[in-house]
């Protein structure tokens, strides 16, 4: 069973795993722009329902003319930030709470403070109820996103988290909450509960032995070495980082 795709294949793959769920319930943390890029833009169209969170004012205020689902232009974070304002350094897509950013060559062209509160407080005002599909793009913040997050309450069918897989803790923390990594589709890993993880056999999981531990070690190396040297633009370099 193959588990490392190309991300050109993540569209087909999703309709497939959702094939038989006609109106699901879906959650976008870092939605960005309405349509571009958008992880859950097709499944609304199907007629899904959910909630979309991005903290930019003005994507904000796109997706609420544009999307259908409720929107929150809040960031979420940990418990510990909940009720914070937290600084939020601008590069478009990239945007990121830590000023460094993920990639290297790409820096903040200004900051703004956005609220943060966490993904359990947003969900339980929008009233969720069992939650299909949850996508998480917020550039380095995934772990302070999990911590606010309760996975044992909402019990989402698949989680799709964008990991550039430099180390492992987002890993352990989401196994250790009781799911397990099903595929990679070019630098998002797709998760689903324990209970529900299919077979996949030796080819399989060598391909995610040598996606998350051979390559880690190698793939920070090479990131720190970008960050001192002239890089591609943005988008060769997450395919880069894809193929590691």
């Amino acid at each position: 069973m193959r588990t490392v795709f190309p991300i050109e294949m993540e569209a087909e793959l999703m309709q497939e795993f959702f094939a038989s769920t006609a109106c699901g319930f879906f959650v976008e943390v870092g939605a960005n722009e309405p349509r571009n890029l958008s992880q859950t833009w097709q499944l609304e169209q199907r007629g899904w329902t959910g909630v979309l969170i991005e903290p930019q004012p003005e994507l904000a205020d796109a997706l609420r003319r544009e999307r259908s689902a409720k929107v929150f232009a809040v960031a979420c974070s940990s418990r510990r930030n909940a009720g914070t304002q937290m600084t939020l350094h601008l590069a478009g897509s990239h945007s990121s709470f830590d000023a460094k950013l993920n990639l290297a060559g790409v820096k903040p062209n200004g900051c703004i403070d956005v609220p943060a509160r966490t993904l359990d407080d947003v969900l339980t005002e929008a009233d969720a109820p069992s939650i299909d599909f949850v996508s998480i793009d917020v550039e380095g913040h995934e772990l302070d996103v999990i911590d606010g997050f309760e996975l044992a309450r909402w019990q989402p069918r698949l989680i799709l988290i964008e990991d550039l897989l430099l180390r492992t803790r987002l890993h352990r923390e989401l196994v250790r909450r009781g799911y397990r990594w099903l595929r990679r589709t070019g630098i998002n890993n797709w998760y689903v509960p324990r209970s529900a993880m299919p077979k996949l056999g030796i080819d399989g999981r060598w391909q995610f032995f040598r996606k998350l531990y051979l390559g880690t070690p190698s793939r920070r190396l090479r990131m720190t070495w970008r960050r001192f040297v002239t890089v591609p633009q943005p988008w060769v370099r997450q395919q880069e980082m894809a193929r590691d």
